[in-house]
Parts: structure tokens; sequence; C-alpha cells
């Protein structure tokens, strides 16, 4: 068995044996399956594991029980058509070594920020907020010394609903779970839709922290192109849906990390409709929903959902207090499930924090900070924008980003062939220089050509500098000659 499929859990290692078999078998509609007891027999593994195995492939619509006389192969019309049971996606491999030392490195300290997609302390209201929890925290003593339980701060939660009427989006104080951050929400997300095994379309490339996060949760990640300016490829997305048995999908449709793109409304309301005809939940993180560069914020997918099927995951850690770890998620009709995650997982979120916030957002101050943010970032990733294309080698491919904080350069390939990052990676963390390398956001070294950067520093000689010698040593990867 190969490294890919030993990371399955047992039962769907020996429902994909299974299946293989009655494909290669020919068996027809209404074949018997040998029974439980004898699976397992023949397997060596227990009665439990053979009877969920059968039982997921049932779910799935590869097979049908009948009381009482066991599991026989379903009809072509109940799983599909040929291309859905000819195509069974594999699991996300175990990182290799080199892979968990580029992650645990990233994010690390380094003299040269260009790694983290954040930005730097004196871009946030930092004062600002240091007065509010202070004097929150001495007028309601309560907020630091009571004990905390519930969904969230009821304050934070109206003005989540508030500013949501901004950008034309009905939410609803009950639906709302406050959490330690969006990466949270995320993960209560995942968890309320799928179960181990389950496959789950992603963008790709993706942020490398939901990649993680698949992998922590035993589920099969489905990479779906991300297009410059259209965001995910429905087309493609169309043809793995009539081929697979998608649980959900996962979409950063608002300044997708890393590429930057936002999605326009009209793809944003046909992947509603898309996923809606087929009863597929969507998983969207709007983390960089309020730092898109345009005079309007835009829309996210939720806005064009009325059925509930979209889980919008939000935050405040990239556009307004980064320390404070606060997120929410709007989990439309699988807000119950959420709520009981959340009590079980980690109950509450300090609410000291929560109440700063939503004072900060009554206040008018949010929106007047975000001006001046969204400002500030746009400026900084054109100045990075322009370095890179000065210093790094010639043919080098650069993003456009529509918000957000990264950039996403791919260099050209190299005279003796097709060039990676990795070496890049150490090189430049030996002189503390931090990025992230681009096999990090993809799947069986998709992206090892690629890297992303960081335009949350305000650019200064020394950070130029820095974008210099990095073009220095990508030159010495690619030995070709530095851009125009």
């Amino acid at each position: 068995m190969g490294t890919a499929e030993s990371v399955l859990p047992r039962y769907r290692q020996l429902a994909k044996r299974l299946w293989s078999s009655i494909e290669q078998a020919g068996l027809e509609e209404g074949s018997r399956l040998p029974s439980v007891r004898t699976l397992a027999s023949q397997h060596g593994v227990s009665l439990t594991t053979a009877l969920q195995a059968v039982r997921w492939l049932e779910v799935q619509g590869y097979v049908r029980a009948r009381p009482r006389s066991g599991y026989f192969v379903a009809a072509r019309a109940e799983r599909g058509n040929e291309a859905r049971t000819a195509k069974w996606p594999d699991p996300l491999p175990e990182l290799d070594p080199q892979a968990r030392d580029h992650l645990a490195m990233v994010g690390e300290p380094c003299a040269v920020r260009l790694d983290l997609a954040a930005g730097e302390p004196s871009l946030y209201p930092v004062d600002r907020l240091s007065v509010l929890l202070r004097r929150l925290a001495y007028q309601h003593r309560s907020l630091v010394g009571a004990h905390v339980r519930g969904t969230g701060h009821p304050g934070l939660r109206r003005e989540i609903v508030r500013q949501s009427m901004q950008y034309s989006c009905d939410l609803d104080p009950e639906e709302l779970v406050v959490t330690n951050g969006c990466v949270e929400a995320l993960n209560l997300a995942l968890r309320a839709v799928t179960r181990s095994g389950d496959v789950v379309a992603v963008e790709s490339p993706t942020y490398f922290a939901l990649l993680q996060m698949l992998r922590a949760l035993e589920l099969t990640a489905l990479p779906i192109r991300c297009l410059p300016d259209i965001g995910m490829d429905l087309d493609a997305l169309k043809t793995v849906l009539d081929q697979t048995p998608v649980k959900v999908v996962v979409t950063i449709a608002n300044a997708n990390n890393p590429i930057g793109s936002v999605a326009p409304d009209s793809a944003k309301a046909a992947l509603v409709r898309l996923l809606r005809e087929r009863d597929i939940p969507l998983i969207e993180d709007d983390i960089f929903g309020d730092v898109c560069f345009g005079e309007v914020r835009p829309r996210p997918v939720r806005a064009f959902d009325t059925a509930g099927n979209v889980l919008l995951c939000g935050g405040f850690s990239k556009s307004l207090c980064p320390g404070l770890r606060l997120g929410w998620i709007a989990a439309g009709r699988f807000t119950e499930r959420v709520k009981a995650l959340k009590y079980t997982t980690s109950m509450a979120t300090a609410e000291l924090q929560q109440a700063a916030v939503a004072e900060m957002l009554a206040s008018g101050g949010y929106a007047l900070h975000l001006r001046r943010l969204k400002a500030a970032l746009q400026g900084q990733q054109q100045m990075l924008r322009d370095a890179i294309l000065r210093y790094f080698p010639s043919g080098t491919e650069v993003s456009s980003p529509a918000g957000g904080f990264v950039l996403w350069a791919r260099l050209p390939e190299a005279s003796s062939g097709p060039v990676s990052t990795r070496t890049l990676f150490e090189r430049a963390r030996a002189e503390g220089i931090g990025f992230a390398p681009g096999h990090l956001f993809g799947q069986a070294g998709a992206y090892d050509d690629c890297l992303r950067l960081n335009a949350g520093y305000r650019w200064t000689n020394e950070l130029e500098a820095a974008v210099e010698r990095l073009g220095v040593l990508a030159r010495i990867s690619t030995d070709v000659s530095v851009g125009c």
C-alpha cells in the first residue's frame, strides 16, 4: 500500500479496494457483494471496519443495501455517470520532511518579513484598541471576571450583521458564532459538514493552512484551478462534481490567498446555483473581504445564497486587530451543528476583546481605519511588485491582486529546465529574508517554481535591499538575466 493511500482511515482503504475489485471484475448492477463477515475475514479487518466500508460505499451511491439480503452493486443511475465511478480521488499525501521543515520555518522570526500575510503593527489602531480594552475592563469587570459561555458577545454579533448589510449580505445574529480567529471558524465549518475520508474541492493554489487542516481532519483535497480575474474555474468544478462524490467546496472568492483574485458577482451567483442544485455545502473564507481595494467592498458568495447553504467565515485578524485573534462564522442551516462543535472545542471566546471591537465598529472608527489600511496596502503592493519586476530574473510573472496583503510570483524556467523555490527559500532564510515557497500551496510540486511575498510592511530602503538580494538569489536559481 502506498503512502498516499495509507493516510486514509482503514475503512476507506478497504472501501477503495472493494470498489476497485468490483470495477475490475465488471460486476453488473444487482451483483451481490460478499457478506460483511466474509469481507472482514478476507481482508483481515474487524467486522466494524468492514461494515463501515460497505456503508461508506452505500452513502456514496456505489452499492445499495437490501434488508436481510446484504449489499448489491447499485444501478448506474444511482451512482452517477460512468466517469464518476472511474475516478477516485487520492488523499492529501503526508508532507515530505523538507515540506514539514519549510512549513515550520514560515512565520518564524527573521529580519525581513515577506513570509506571512500580515501587516506591521503600525498599520493598525493599536493605541485606540488599548484604550478601549482598559476602559471596558475597568467599567465592566464581568467581561474579565465572569465565566464565558455562549456564541459571542451580543454587541459584536449585532455589529457584524450591521456591517454585512453594507455589502448586501443578509445575516442573522442567531446564526453567528464568534471564534478564536478565522482558522477556528474554518475548522468548525469543515467538521460540521464532513466526516473522515470525505472529498473536499478547494481552489488551487490555496492557503497552506487550509491544506494542513484537511490533512489533520483526514479529508481528501481535490484541487480546482483558480484563475487570476475569475476565481475558481467553474467549468472545471462542474466536471469534477459530475465525476466525483464531493462533500463540500471551499472558496476564498475575495482576495484569494495567494493569487489575490476577486471573483465577479456573476461567478459567485453561478457557484451558489451549481452547488445548490447538487445539495453540496459551500464554505467561504472571507477574511480578506474588508481589505479589497475597490471603492465598494465586494460581496461574499454568501450574499447570493438564500437557502443557508453557505457557511461564511470571517474575522478581524487581517483588517483590525491581528493579536486579538477574533473570527466568526455565519453557519446558515448548519448553525446548530457548529454551535455544538464550538462548545466542545473551545467552549467560548473571551468577551473583553469582542466588546472592544464592537465599540470600534459602532463608532465608525473601523470604516475610517479600513480606508487608510487599504490605501497603504495597495501602495505597498505596487512598490513590491515594481521591485520584483526590477530585480528578479527576466520572465518572472507577478500577480496584480485586487486586495489583501500578498503577491504571487512565478520564476521563469532555467536553461537546465524547471526551477524550484525550495532551495531559494532556504538560502534566503539563511540571510534573514522570509517568504512562503510555492510548493506549500498545492500538491505534488504543482507550484515549485512559485513564491508568495507579503506586502504588509511599509516600504523602506532595507526592504528594497532585501528584495534586490532575493532577486540575485533567484537569478542564481534560474541562471537567467535580470528583468527590465
